[in-house]
């Protein structure tokens, strides 16, 4: 049985469930049943008390984790004239099923796990949808079969970032357009001729140096229409220099990679589209390609298992693999960050904060890592790789 410390918040929330039942019921059409599901019996029987409910409980198998309401009958969110409810309070899942703990109290959830035999690790993750304090979801995810004494990592909500309002004032449209991109702010333009040079920011709301959630959208007006520019030839260009010369310009650079045929190739811009001498808008796209190292050849090694999963920027996340024994004796893993192809990436703006086996059980194996990143770190512009190796055979986990 889980034991439960009855919050403020809890206090708060059991009181607004109550005033909205009176209400309801003195509109007529009977009593509102409140939102217990996912409540530890405790909490959810005397909230269901004080909207004048007596309860009649028996234990069920679900996905939710053992001690919370599984569901109600009638269900939440209707109305009744029945003075007792049913509440079917969950027994836990199926052996060696990860229960369903998607938006419970981190604290609650990860004690129930616990309860149930499993081991919990907790990482705090940016949410803007789910509250502060609450899970997101867990790795393994829902239903998945782990054993007894297994790992479990449980993403639980930090709430919404927030970030600074860059300066774009005098600033190219382009070139205003990515800073808000790289501060995760959304962008609307607006037409204010007169305001500045043409295809540059004359005004932005909300000011410089405001404090907003990710995600805000930045009001930028501009003096329309831009100017028309030709196209400069980068080809033979380093990518730098290449994405320099369509920056004076006030062209977007963009870049995707190829793999070189020489040396002489590698880093430098082997071709252009739109092509030089093309007339665009400033604030356009130029898709540069650049040459990269040529693939090297591998020997051959034992078999592996592998995954590769994406980052995300100003976040610390969890990643697991689970693989059975036999596919893979006694392996041991490690994880990498990976830079994907073409997209700038800063070595430290990703690490690797934890990682390691975890035995899952008779027979199975878990790889866990745990990456942070940071607000510099570029969007989709990385993976990290989870490789497990085979060990001898005669060796032992």
């Amino acid at each position: 049985m889980v034991t439960l410390k009855l919050t403020f918040r809890s206090a708060v929330a059991i009181s607004a469930a109550v005033v909205t039942a009176v209400v309801i019921s003195a509109c007529g059409g009977g009593k509102y049943v409140p939102n217990v599901v996912g409540q530890e019996f405790p909490a959810g029987q005397k909230m269901l008390n004080l909207a004048g409910f007596k309860t009649m409980p028996f234990k069920v198998a679900s996905n939710r984790p053992a001690g919370v309401i599984a569901s109600t009958d009638p269900n939440a969110g209707s109305t009744t004239t029945e003075r007792r409810l049913k509440v079917r309070i969950s027994i836990g899942p199926k052996v060696g099923e990860v229960p369903d703990t998607t938006d419970l109290e981190g604290g609650i959830a990860a004690d129930a796990l616990k309860k149930s035999g499993f081991r919990v690790q907790t990482v705090n993750i940016t949410s803007s949808l789910v509250p502060a304090g609450r899970v997101v979801r867990s790795s393994p995810p829902t239903g998945a079969n782990v054993g007894k004494n297994g790992f479990i990592v449980l993403l639980v909500s930090g709430g919404a970032r927030t970030t600074a309002i860059p300066d774009l004032t005098g600033q190219p449209l382009s070139a205003a357009k990515q800073s808000l991109q790289l501060a995760r702010l959304d962008t609307l333009v607006l037409p204010s001729p007169g305001l500045g040079r043409p295809g540059r920011v004359g005004a932005q709301s909300p000011s410089p140096g405001q404090v907003a959630a990710v995600g805000t959208t930045v009001k930028l007006w501009v003096d329309a229409p831009a100017e028309s520019v030709t196209v400069p030839k980068v080809t033979g260009f380093t990518g730098g220099s290449a994405s320099a010369r369509l920056g004076s310009l006030e062209l977007e650079p963009r870049f995707i990679s190829r793999r070189a045929r020489t040396a002489s190739e590698i880093g430098v811009a082997l071709a252009q589209i739109p092509a030089a001498g093309t007339t665009l808008t400033q604030g356009s796209p130029v898709t540069i390609v650049v040459g990269t190292p040529p693939q090297q050849k591998k020997e051959k090694k034992a078999p592996s298992i592998a995954s590769s999963f994406g980052l995300r920027p100003g976040r610390t996340e969890g990643f697991s693999i689970v693989y059975a024994l036999d596919k893979c004796p006694a392996g041991r893993g490690y994880a990498t960050i990976v830079p994907t192809l073409g997209v700038p990436y800063k070595p430290d703006s990703a690490t690797v904060v934890n990682q390691g086996p975890v035995s899952l059980g008779p027979g199975l194996i878990a790889q866990i890592a745990v990456v942070k990143t940071t607000d510099s770190f570029l969007l989709g512009s990385a993976e990290v790789a989870i490789r497990v190796t085979p060990c001898p055979k005669n060796s032992s986990y």
